[in-house]
């Protein structure tokens, strides 16, 4: 299997995976703001949004500021577009009726996305209609120009991808606020999944002053680890074969094991940790004679086992494997097919997500200006080289004592099949978050785990909610946000809902009523 993607080729490749990481950070946003309740109306602009550019300065230009005419549902706003020194493109909407809010959203993948992309202008739009300030950045590079980790080799724009360029940006969104509104925000709430997840979270650890309420969706918290488990799984599959038509029925296995295993056969994994799955004897095993698409050879089995074994360093586990449930076909925007698919096995004509991400990631980003050949990195030997990239990117610092102290709140969620980032990332990260913080994390922190659930959004499971409006109930009225209802919708319908459970709770069927109603589950502590 080649994954190598080299010049033009590249370059079209990573434009089309930024765009489909794109697409599916909009879609993720499905669902928000369809419980707010307040009206819009609120403080209206002192000053003129075209003096907002003479707060032009050493720390950030403004290049336009400009009202932008109400169209449709969308109210009037000012739309400012600058640059935060030195190449952190933003972008700030301010409504004409303003609740006294900044609402503030991620990015995805490498970031470097356009400001005014079709799914990013949604997500400013769907604020500013519910009266928020809202802002965004590209995180200091373009992607169209600098794609995947391209950009690293500039230890700036390396530094404003990893953590510094959503903090200028809230800071200068809040210079802006202050100046047009003559008046400070309230409150302010970050928003993002993916890379928009791991920006939270640092945001949390790093920042803590800078955001009253924060949704951490499917962060990549642990960056560095999923890059050496994406090295272990993609050297182990190069050779396998393993097909598309392979995986769903490896699907269609884990499924007919491990529905029931929370006692209610639904279409629904609700935890894949208690089903004991094993490929080995779960499945039929080729003969020599004969490898047919329902069944499979040592070589698939071996090279499964290293997806759902995790990574090592010197006989020590440092990453885990990926729990069962997504390799299922599923309804997807390119139709149906495995949940694996582009992730962790191809579709015939890119390589795989996870071996772009791998191998730009250990080219550009581990020590910009020496190149490393994934092929080559040996956990047991080169483990150390990864150090210093770690200490810029991953958001694993579990003590949260300044976020907690200021009065922050934290909403975070992991779909059970995400097949890019481990859920498990999620899960352990809030375990030790909780034996750090002691009895205040039920204070300030939340996770909600999506059975069925793809990355971000997407599959068997309902993945569509509103968290933001929980939050700001909970930053704002100190109401802790202990369901939340979910909806799988197809062609535009709702079709099923589950709630969504603080956890380690998860939904249980009362026993009467429709399997796909969640008024007909209860949250409960699992057996």
């Amino acid at each position: 299997m080649e994954i190598s993607v080299t010049g033009k080729n590249r370059v079209r490749s990573a434009i089309a995976l930024s765009a489909m990481l794109l697409a599916a950070n909009a879609r993720a946003q499905v669902g928000q703001f369809e419980n707010w309740k307040e009206s819009p109306e609120g403080r209206a602009p002192s000053t003129a949004c075209v003096q907002l550019r003479s707060l032009t300065g050493y720390d950030f230009a403004v290049d336009t500021a400009s009202i932008i005419p109400a169209q449709g549902d969308v109210p009037e706003f000012c739309l400012v577009q600058g640059l935060i020194m030195p190449e952190v493109r933003f972008e700030v909407a301010l409504p004409k009726d303003w609740n006294g809010r900044l609402y503030m959203f991620g990015n995805g993948g490498f970031a470097g996305e356009s400001l005014s992309s079709g799914g990013r202008v949604n997500t400013r739009n769907n604020a500013i209609k519910r009266g928020f300030a809202v802002a965004s950045t590209n995180t200091g590079h373009e992607a169209a120009r600098e794609p995947l980790a391209t950009f690293a080799g500039n230890p700036q724009k390396l530094v404003d991808y990893a953590y510094r360029a959503v903090h200028v940006t809230a800071l200068t969104a809040k210079t802006l606020i202050r100046a047009y509104y003559d008046s400070a925000a309230a409150k302010s709430y970050f928003v993002g999944c993916s890379t928009g997840g791991r920006q939270g979270l640092i945001s949390a650890q790093r920042f803590p002053d800078d955001f009253d309420g924060i949704v951490v969706g499917a962060p990549v918290l642990d960056f560095t680890g999923t890059m050496v488990h994406y090295v272990a799984f993609n050297r182990a599959l190069a050779s396998a074969g393993l097909s598309a038509e392979k995986v769903g029925m490896l699907g269609e296995k884990i499924y007919a094991k491990c529905d029931a295993a929370d006692g209610l056969k639904d279409g629904l994994i609700t935890d894949p940790r208690r089903c004991q799955f094993d490929p080995a004897t779960d499945v039929p095993q080729c003969t020599t004679s004969t490898d047919g698409g329902a069944c499979l050879t040592d070589a698939h089995v071996k090279a499964l086992r290293t997806v759902y074994g995790g990574a090592s360093s010197k006989g020590v586990a440092i990453f885990p494997g990926f729990p069962v449930g997504g390799e299922a076909v599923v309804q997807t925007p390119a139709g149906q097919r495995s949940g694996w698919i582009p992730w962790i096995i191809g579709d015939g004509q890119q390589p795989t997500i996870s071996a772009q991400f791998m191998e730009s990631f250990f080219k550009e980003m581990v020590t910009p200006g020496t190149p490393i050949d994934w092929r080559e990195f040996d956990p047991d030997r080169d483990i150390d080289k990864l150090t210093r990239i770690g200490t810029l990117l991953n958001a694993k610092d579990p003590d949260l004592t300044r976020f907690h102290a200021r009065g922050g709140k934290i909403l975070m969620y992991f779909g059970w099949a995400d097949p890019a980032l481990n859920p498990m990332m999620g899960v352990n990260y809030y375990e030790q978050m909780r034996q750090t913080m002691g009895s205040r994390a039920d204070e300030f922190f939340r996770l909600f785990m999506l059975p069925g659930v793809l990355h971000c959004t997407g599959g068997l499971g309902p993945s569509q909610f509103d968290s933001i409006t929980p939050l700001v109930d909970w930053v704002e009225h100190g109401t802790a946000p202990d369901r939340l209802v979910s909806t799988l919708r197809q062609e535009g319908k709702p079709v099923r809902s589950r709630p969504l459970c603080v956890y380690p709770m998860t939904a249980k069927y009362n026993g009467g009523g429709s399997v796909d109603d969640a008024a007909n589950f209860t949250c409960a502590a699992p057996k």
